[in-house]
């Protein structure tokens, strides 16, 4: 569903709360929601935070309610499913790169810097390409992570 209005939350919890018997004081009570929230809700005047419709889906039991046929087939049925969906967050392309320019950097000077404060590492070269092999292997991991 891509727009969630007012309207659609109200008659969902309405709808909701209704079917399990509950008054607007006792879902408040059972939810530690204010009755002020509820009754705000349920009249269409704001859409809830997500941690409410949590609550009050936890409450009611519900796992996806649908709200009342509508009258066009053009308008989408709104569900609990799709109110409490989160969106996921996605990073874009200019943020991917520069992160994984920061990452590399700071993966470089630290490294160095370690290094360098270091009197007795590394000994052998062995032991400075192993570092460095595993410092790739991190940046590796974290770049696939990144750009998955």
């Amino acid at each position: 569903m891509d727009h969630l209005n007012k309207n659609d939350v109200a008659i969902w919890l309405k709808e909701g709360r209704t079917s399990r018997g509950y008054t607007q004081q006792e879902l408040s009570d059972l939810t530690g929601i204010s009755i002020r929230s509820v009754q705000r809700i349920e009249n269409g005047e704001v859409i809830p935070r997500e941690h409410t419709l949590r609550l009050l889906t936890e409450q009611l039991g519900l796992k996806e309610l649908r709200l009342p046929e509508q009258t066009s087939i053009e308008q989408p049925v709104t569900t609990a499913a799709a109110i409490l969906s989160p969106t996921p967050h996605k990073i874009n392309k200019p943020r991917k790169i520069i992160l994984s320019i920061g990452a590399g950097l700071f993966l470089i000077l630290g490294t160095s810097a370690f290094i360098a404060q270091s009197p007795r590492f590394p000994e052998t070269a062995f032991e400075a390409f192993t570092l460095w092999s595993v410092i790739t292997m991190v940046y590796t991991i974290f770049l696939y992570w990144l750009w998955k």
